[in-house]
């Protein structure tokens, strides 16, 4: 019995042995691999770091052997900033590339606009050719800090309208240099430029305008140094984030007053006294939009002039209603006139504008004009009539003096003729019976009525005045609303025409 329990027992912690022997060698085994594993990543980094910086330095050196002002064997500097690549021989391309980030605002009193822009110069310079040398640290771009242009030559470009210009300098310079191994060299830095823009302001505000933004070399002519569009006509972009943040491509500019129509990219040589020079021009092509000038000129002129209409509707004889409206009216556009082109340049060309304002103060002052000659004429009319009403009753007066004269002659005739008093019969009211008077007596008293009906009546003196205060009034009523409805006519018509004309040439290609 006490051997078969010490049996069990042994087999029991062999049995535990067993079990746990495994467990513990595999333990080991993953420290150990655990182990090696870190010892491995921690020798990786160290070699990765150590081939870095062996990288860096080569890279260091290797910028520091290109631009060495120092003298090789042969005693020339190997880089002069101050010479041009290839010089003796053919001209740099320089490529030109820009992006548009902001147009505005442009200043029609000054004539002047302000433009940012991404501004990229392309350009080889042979002498930074790296390509030759061996190693895995010489096959890519190199990315340099902005003060690697103090150490090599850059083109002299520059805006030669501009008024002020400046580079970006927010927290760093806004400036990228990118040096491929075959000596290609990107510059891009964010410029923001204040240019001249020469505007004609005939047909303003229905004009369409055309900003110049100019470039060119100061120094070199154009056999040193060519200027050139580096992507063609899509050498100036305009690209903008959306609203679902992707980059949206040629996007337009919004404007205070303008709407960008195209941009058109020329380039052309011009000769002076010291070379020729090569000049590319970026032609902003700009259509002035009319809803701001529309509710603040065109609206209240209109109104202003329709309000001088009211007075044609007023009896004349309410002299003082019609003349406070009158010339309340007059002033008011005087008034709306200063104010537009006091925000607008003092130049001797007769605006758009101008005619539209001139012709409603011609319909405003007409309207008072109208109004003085109105009461002008019914006062006119008045003394004549009471001139005439005069003259009627002295001729009246006289023709009855004529009369009474003629019937007392008549009567003295008859009363010679005939013994019976006729004057008294007849100045009765029951006339004589064919019994009491002979036929002598009928027929002189046949004469005498005959000559009180072919008796003349007082001349009438009737107006001689053709146009009349009233003929006016009513003429005016119709008149002034017609005639103002055909300037509207004609003007938007011929100004939109031209608008349409100047916006088919300019639609984007």
């Amino acid at each position: 019995m006490k051997f078969s329990s010490t049996v069990s027992l042994f087999l029991f912690g062999l049995l535990f042995v067993l079990c746990i022997f495994p467990c513990l060698f595999f333990s080991v085994v993953s420290a150990e691999k655990n182990k090696n594993a870190v010892s491995s990543a921690d020798q990786s980094e160290a070699e990765e770091e150590s081939v870095s910086k062996v990288k860096n330095s080569d890279v260091t050196d290797l910028l520091n052997f290109l631009i060495s002002d120092e003298e090789d064997e042969y005693g020339a500097i190997r880089y002069d900033k101050t010479l041009r690549p290839l010089f003796g021989g053919e001209g740099v391309q320089v490529g030109i590339t820009m992006n548009l980030d902001s147009l505005g605002p442009i200043d029609e009193v000054n004539m002047h606009f302000r433009v940012d822009i991404s501004f990229r110069q392309f350009w080889r310079d042979s002498r930074l050719d790296f390509a030759q040398y061996n190693g895995p640290q010489y096959t890519h771009n190199l990315t340099l800090s902005h003060e690697f242009l103090e150490r090599i030559w850059v083109p002299d470009t520059y805006f030669p309208d501009s008024l002020d210009a400046s580079k970006q300098d927010v927290m760093v310079p806004n400036v990228l240099i990118r040096l491929s191994p075959d000596g290609s060299i990107l510059y891009s830095s964010r410029v923001t430029v204040i240019t001249k823009c020469p505007m004609e302001l005939a047909a303003f505000p229905l004009d369409t305008q055309t900003c110049i933004l100019r470039l060119e070399c100061y120094g070199y002519t154009a056999e040193e140094l060519r200027l050139f569009w580096k992507d063609g006509i899509d050498s100036v972009t305009m690209k903008r984030k959306g609203k679902d943040g992707k980059t949206v491509k040629n996007s337009s500019i919004h404007l205070a007053q303008f709407k960008m129509e195209k941009i058109v990219l020329t380039n052309q040589t011009f000769s002076f006294s010291t070379g020729s020079f090569i000049q590319l021009q970026v032609n902003f092509h700009l259509k002035r939009d009319l809803l701001f000038f529309i509710l603040q000129s065109y609206v209240p002129s209109t109104f202003i002039v329709m309000c001088s209409w009211v007075a044609f509707w007023i009896n004349r004889e309410g002299i003082p209603g019609r003349a406070c409206l009158s010339i309340t009216t007059v002033l008011s556009l005087i008034t709306l006139i200063g104010s537009t082109n006091a925000e607008l340049p003092n130049v001797s060309t007769i605006k758009a504008l101008d005619i539209y304002f001139g012709i409603c103060f011609l319909f405003v002052f007409g309207g008072l004009f109208e109004f003085a000659t109105v009461v002008y004429l019914a006062m006119l009319e008045k003394q004549e009539k009471a001139e005439i009403k005069a003259k009627q009753d002295k001729a009246q007066a006289y023709m009855d003096g004529l009369q009474s004269k003629r019937e007392a002659q008549l009567m003295s005739e008859i009363a010679d003729s005939f013994s019976v008093n006729i004057p008294h019969r007849i100045s009765t009211t029951t006339s004589p019976t064919p019994l009491e008077l002979s036929s002598q007596a009928l027929s002189v008293l046949d004469e005498y009525k005959a000559m009180r009906c072919s008796m003349p009546k007082a001349k009438q003196f009737p107006s001689t005045r053709t146009v009349t205060a009233s003929r006016i009034e009513l003429c005016s009523r119709y008149a002034f609303p017609s005639l103002f409805l055909l300037f509207q006519l004609v003007y938007w018509g011929y100004y939109g025409f031209l608008r349409e004309v100047s916006s088919e040439q300019s639609e984007p290609t």
